[in-house]
């Protein structure tokens, strides 16, 4: 039987894309910022886009955001003052929020109509995380906070999940040498960033190595890992900067048993030997990786990274 579908093509390079079939639009705004389509997939259900591409699923989106935030959060002693940069549909300050001892989570998104149609319509990500009494969530320039003297370097980790910082972007000035810096300085001493840094493939990983060079600039330990992201259809990449903590280190008994201490709640992708995994990555990675060292993102000299130059 003909299924009636409008498509959603995802880009991924000229004469490359996914298919998802669409049955409705649920919501769809342009904001100031942004364009934020709410869509029903076919398959997938419930399915962010902002700007054409596809944020995530209600049926997957727990990879990601676990993958994100768990790494950089059980890797650190005691984490108690956090800073999230974007992180619009709450999953991800969800996923902080699971742990038991945090004091306080400065959640900053500069797009107020995004987390406001978060909160109407995406409770399958927040699941109520912006009501909880250790929530801030401002609604303002991220790179202007961390400026200002409300961020002082007490803060124990930061989690950056912004858009992909293409030039001209919104978040190219959340991502460049000058930036990274400011965060390191409002870092406490066992201090770790963690952020989404694009895809990560044999053929596609420009941005991904930029990101990563540009924080090697910056901080003693950097190491980059991945995960494959079903709603995506492509494995999609994390960094992880530390002040002193190397996640390489860290065993599968240690990261299961700081889980059953510390986290309250379902995990349902992280894990000690999923920590192992996504932290191997294979030799024509690593090969990829350690070319082009000099190409680093600052303000002074933007780097332009478009998605076709993603490849």
């Amino acid at each position: 039987m003909e299924k009636n579908y409008l498509y959603f093509h995802d880009v991924f390079a000229d004469g490359e894309e996914h298919l998802h079939g669409i049955k409705n639009i649920i919501t769809e705004i342009k904001t100031p910022y942004q364009f934020i389509q709410l869509v029903e997939s076919s398959f997938f259900g419930k399915m962010l886009i902002i700007d054409g591409d596809v944020q995530s699923s209600v049926k997957d989106e727990y990879i990601y955001h676990e993958s994100l935030v768990h790494p950089a959060m059980l890797l650190h002693p005691n984490p108690k003052n956090i800073i999230l940069l974007g992180g619009g549909e709450g999953a991800t300050l969800r996923e902080v929020l699971k742990h038991k001892d945090i004091k306080n989570v400065f959640m900053l998104d500069i797009d107020k109509d995004g987390t406001e149609l978060a909160k109407k319509y995406l409770w399958e990500w927040h699941q109520g995380s912006f009501e909880n009494p250790k929530t801030a969530l401002i609604n303002t320039d991220a790179r202007k906070f961390i400026e200002s003297q409300v961020a002082s370097n007490s803060t124990d980790i930061i989690i950056s999940d912004l858009t992909e910082p293409f030039e001209a972007g919104p978040s190219y000035k959340l991502c460049t040498k000058e930036f990274f810096a400011l965060l390191f300085d409002r870092l406490s001493e066992d201090g770790i960033f963690a952020l989404q840094a694009s895809m990560l493939r044999s053929v596609t990983y420009r941005m991904h190595r930029a990101i990563r060079n540009t924080l090697m600039q910056i901080f003693p330990v950097v190491r980059s890992y991945y995960v494959y992201v079903p709603s995506f259809d492509t494995t999609w990449s994390f960094v992880l900067a530390s002040k002193k903590y190397n996640p390489k280190t860290v065993c599968v008994e240690e990261i299961d048993e700081k889980i059953q201490k510390r986290i309250k709640g379902e995990l349902k992708f992280y894990e000690g030997e999923a920590h192992t995994r996504i932290f191997s990555l294979p030799k024509d990675i690593k090969k990829i990786l350690a070319e082009n060292t000099e190409e680093i993102i600052t303000d002074v000299h933007p780097l332009p990274l478009t998605r076709k130059e993603n490849i």
